[in-house]
């Protein structure tokens, strides 16, 4: 834990390094991309899935300016950005660029690692390009994935995942830089997963301190989950196929220590964050971070999005999202369509059912897809009000079911005839 976020830190730090005189023009070039456009654009008619957060963009790129402007001991710790007051964020940030106006919004409560790329991306190219670079990215790790999938002949688990991101809408990510970091971290650390996996479970733990670690550093409160239960979610398909799962206490155990690991680190990684800047900025951070938390746990809405009608909007919300909904909360759509796939998954099932049933590998995936649902009922006003994007996090649980139906299906084979 130490080291990860000492070298994660270190290169944060050395980012702060560039001078701002180096990406000047192409931050005047992502500030200008911002003029004419609203905080929250849609790309695809009233969708909300199809949402891109240009408010968090702003404040990100806002954030990685005015790093450039301090030390980069103290920046690197002590995060803030100018808002534009009544002009808004976009206005905020273009006068940031290009007026030098002082900030006036303290942002440390996150570690706000993304910076270091926005930084190094502006070097060459502006917003789009770096949106563009990281969703390349994700691409690629994806593929990685499918391929060392492939050479160990699960090909039909390399499917079922490409279904699940399909079903998320994952092509979505390249609209936002806010949306991209908790998936491309996740598909670094599958890989890893599913080699070190075979050497011994402490390395699942090890990988789990990890993932807390740099999903709490790179990520704004998306789809943090992921980073655990996607990898987690795969060795637990891979190792069904090729028997070699073992009991379900033993697996429980295991998930429940990387669980642990990873809670531990992730909110270790912000403890750190605020005891650091409490001693630099020789304030409270602790006081403003934590009524963040509150906030986002609490029944408080903006006024952009309707009253929760209670404490199960926000999962009825973020499955909404799915199903390509305009409004928050669709319960007809939203029905229909669970309704629809439930009665498709039964019906493979009891069509197909194998006699070899995988009752502990399922009740295993089933946990691991329940996590998403108990952390937007924890983070309930964060879930509901930001729906368009923690949906995606869905993507565990839809895998998980998809990968329960197949282990426990045989599909017919043909008989071979003797010559």
């Amino acid at each position: 834990f130490a080291v990860v976020l000492f070298v994660l830190w270190l290169l944060l730090f050395l980012s702060a390094l560039i001078p701002n005189d180096m990406i000047r023009d192409n931050m005047e070039q992502s500030a200008l991309s911002y003029k004419e456009r609203t905080a929250f654009e849609f790309t695809d008619g009233k969708k909300l899935n199809s949402v891109a957060d240009h408010y968090a963009d702003s404040i990100w790129l806002n954030v990685s300016w005015n790093m450039g402007e301090d030390s980069p001991l103290i920046s690197s710790i002590r995060t803030n950005y100018y808002d534009g007051g009544k002009l808004g964020v976009n206005a905020g940030l273009y006068l940031s660029v290009t007026q030098g106006t002082e900030p006036n919004k303290d942002y440390t409560r996150y570690w706000h690692g993304t910076v270091m790329f926005i930084r190094l991306g502006h070097l060459i190219t502006d917003v789009e390009g770096v949106k563009l670079i990281g969703f390349i990215a994700f691409l690629l790790l994806v593929g990685l994935t499918i391929f060392i999938l492939a050479r160990k002949r699960h090909w039909d688990l390399a499917v079922i995942l490409a279904l699940s991101l399909a079903a998320v809408q994952i092509w979505n990510i390249r609209l936002s830089m806010e949306y991209q970091p908790g998936f491309i971290l996740a598909f670094v650390l599958v890989p890893l997963f599913l080699i070190l996996e075979r050497r011994d479970d402490k390395w699942l733990t090890i990988l789990s301190v990890v993932s807390g670690t740099a999903v709490a550093f790179f990520d704004f409160l998306t789809t943090e989950t992921v980073t655990i239960l996607i990898p987690l979610a795969l060795v637990i398909a891979v190792r069904t196929k090729e028997n070699r799962l073992g009991s379900l206490k033993e697996n429980l155990l295991l998930l429940l220590k990387c669980g642990i690991c990873w809670v531990l680190s992730y909110g270790g990684a912000f403890i750190v964050k605020w005891l650091i800047a409490s001693m630099v900025t020789n304030t409270n951070a602790f006081e403003t971070a934590l009524s963040s938390v509150a906030e986002r746990m609490g029944n408080k809405v903006e006024m952009y999005a309707d009253k929760p009608k209670s404490i199960l909007s926000a999962v009825a919300a973020n499955l909404s999202m799915l199903f390509g909904s305009e409004i928050r909360v669709d319960a007809g759509r939203t029905a229909l369509g669970i309704i629809f796939l439930v009665l498709i998954l039964l019906s493979v099932w009891y069509l197909f059912r194998g006699k070899d049933k995988k009752s502990e590998a399922t009740i295993i995936l089933i946990v691991l897809g329940a996590v998403v649902l108990i952390r937007c009922l924890a983070l309930n006003n964060h879930s509901y009000l930001h729906c368009f994007f923690t949906y995606r996090a869905l993507v565990t649980p839809i895998f998980a079911l998809l990968a329960a139906m197949w282990l426990n299906i045989e599909l017919p084979h043909k008989k071979r005839r003797r010559k």
